[in-house]
């Protein structure tokens, strides 16, 4: 009796050949190459950062100056601000033109002196007034009012007479320091057809309320 004999067999797959990797000249290009672009990079945000702080000469105020003075020389001085699209410097190669301008509102040293705050001719100009407003406390907003400011001047009960005084609105040309009793002189410019207003407002019979800005 014969046994039949089996042989068991196992088969190794042969794994598939590496594929070549870049060559050490590819490598070096590819390295080189991004050194490029990261270098790029950074000088692109170095200028941009520079182009954003860039600064240029302006006119500033060396010293304080009061509404209707024409400025001189030595009212003026020079720094270095970033320019910006709101704010309308004026910059320093125009000191010959700016000497002999008028403020038209009180300003203080180390203001950036701008166009609107200047003019070529007086203060008041003609066909305004100035009045002396004296306010008691409770007789202006709480925050005060500032040069520029829009103001509206209105007779208290106290003041009425067989002629009622009209209201009248102005801008603010300057604010003295409270007194011991808390009042407080404004200066106000006015259409000179409202001058009626300068009684009650001398004797500290009006209330001075803030507008809203509508530009000079």
């Amino acid at each position: 009796m014969s046994v039949s004999g089996f042989v068991a067999t196992t088969t190794r797959s042969t794994p598939p050949p590496a594929r070549p990797g870049p060559s050490p000249r590819c490598r070096w290009w590819v390295a080189a190459g991004g050194v490029v672009i990261l270098a790029g990079s950074i000088t692109g945000v170095q200028a941009y950062v520079s182009g954003q702080n860039a600064t240029v000469p302006v006119l500033v105020l060396a010293r304080d100056v009061g509404w209707g003075h024409p400025l001189a020389d030595g009212d003026l001085a020079v720094a270095a601000a970033v320019p910006d699209e709101y704010v309308r410097t004026i910059g320093a190669a125009e000191r010959d033109r700016v000497v002999g301008q008028v403020a038209v509102h009180t300003l203080t040293a180390g203001t950036l002196l701008t166009r609107a705050e200047l003019t070529t001719g007086r203060v008041p100009a003609a066909g305004q007034v100035v009045v002396g407003v004296l306010l008691k406390p409770g007789g202006l907003p709480a925050k005060g009012v500032r040069p520029e400011d829009r103001v509206l001047l209105t007779p208290t009960p106290a003041s009425s007479t067989a002629s009622p005084t009209a209201p009248a609105t102005g801008i603010v040309l300057d604010s003295g320091s409270p007194t011991a009793d808390g009042s407080v002189v404004v200066d106000v410019v006015i259409d000179g057809a409202l001058d009626a207003i300068a009684v009650p407002a001398g004797a500290g019979q009006v209330v001075l309320s803030l507008l809203a800005s509508s530009g000079r």
